[in-house]
């Protein structure tokens, strides 16, 4: 768990949605650094509006996980984060016992009971075993601890915003992970066999957790039942003025110039045949990044290379790129017609360098 910060007001986001405050959410989001596509930000609010935990799939570094923590930023929100892996267990994500604690209090009570008259042990026993699953013997995993969360915020007075619960790379979950699912994300509810309280939970939908599931698409296949109980979105690669935003957002003291020069480098990496993980936005933001703290404007054959371990995962692909230094230099120094004509929207200076924007901003 993730706690907010203690000194900041707190937002519900579910409220904004409510009361068709979309736009105010979005610019709180934005401010963090995090800018969202319009159409996947209008599911999220959808989600919200539903009661309905969201399903974002899409390629590596395309900020399905940046999402849900800017929210968190955002909206000062505490979170609860389950991260996909092979061997994860129910009993770490909903609930476990703590069966140590558990010994201790029923061997307290044996010593407590057999200095009582025989006519009363039986009945102190009984009760000492039916004590032994109540609360304070009750370990709670990510997801039963944003359920309780939950109905602690609903409960309080005046009422508290929600948690997030973060269920990150849901295709590493598996069949028995997605099934311990069901219940919670449909009923809002965990059921507990012998806990003294019957289950965790809070069933109206407007106190529930603010659920954002993510998948990679990679290893396992999500199943239909698990599927069904969130609203859906595809998170693509954004366009390049979506990209120009983005940077923009995240790097605010980067040159025009660094801000095109990130983004024309990444682009044409992508174009070049061969290229089987072309860079996402994650790289694009490294990129932009490493170009701010070098305070580098401009590339060539001896710096070039210095930046490929930001966006080059494998040896193949950095000498397939070495043998493109001229195309991607070229292509860094050129004219784009859409990077140059978002720039020179925001900078003066930048549409003076570019007489071809003319004909375009006509």
């Amino acid at each position: 768990m993730i706690p907010h910060a203690s000194d900041r007001s707190q937002i519900d986001p579910r409220r904004l949605a409510l009361a068709g405050c979309d736009r105010e959410l979005y610019q709180l989001i934005a401010a963090t650094g995090y800018v969202p596509d319009d159409q996947n930000f209008s599911d999220f609010c959808e989600s919200l509006k539903s009661g309905r935990a969201w399903l974002i799939s899409g390629t590596r570094g395309s900020g399905k996980t940046a999402f849900p923590e800017a929210l968190a930023s955002a909206c000062n929100l505490t979170m609860c984060v389950v991260a996909g892996r092979d061997g994860l267990k129910q009993e770490e994500i909903l609930y476990d016992w703590d069966r140590e604690e558990q010994d201790v209090w029923m061997r307290e009570n044996l010593v407590i009971a057999k200095a009582l008259p025989a006519t009363e042990q039986s009945a102190f026993l009984e009760s000492a075993r039916r004590k032994k699953w109540q609360r304070e013997f009750l370990i709670l995993g990510e997801v039963g601890l944003a359920y309780d969360l939950a109905v602690k915020a609903a409960q309080a007075t005046p009422r508290q915003p929600p948690p997030v619960l973060l269920l990150d790379e849901s295709d590493k979950f598996g069949a028995t992970i997605e099934d311990s699912l069901l219940m919670p994300l449909e009923r809002g509810l965990i059921y507990i066999p012998r806990y003294e309280g019957g289950c965790i939970g809070v069933t109206e939908w407007a106190y529930r957790p603010i659920v954002i599931t993510t998948s990679n698409d990679l290893r396992h296949k999500l199943s239909g039942p698990f599927i069904s109980r969130h609203i859906y979105s595809r998170f693509a690669n954004p366009t390049l003025e979506k990209e120009l935003e983005i940077l923009s957002a995240r790097e605010p003291t980067a040159s025009s110039a660094q801000l095109a020069l990130a983004i024309k480098l990444l682009d044409a990496v992508r174009g070049i045949a061969g290229m089987e993980d072309h860079p996402s936005i994650r790289e694009s933001i490294d990129v932009a990044g490493a170009f701010v703290r070098n305070s580098v404007e401009s590339l060539d054959y001896g710096s070039i290379s210095r930046f490929f371990c930001y966006f080059v995962k494998t040896g193949e692909a950095r000498e397939l790129l070495s043998l493109q230094l001229d195309y991607l230099l070229a292509m860094t120094s050129a004219f784009h017609p859409i990077i140059d004509a978002w720039l020179a929207d925001r900078d003066e200076i930048w549409a003076n360098r570019w007489p071809q924007l003319v004909g375009i901003n006509e």
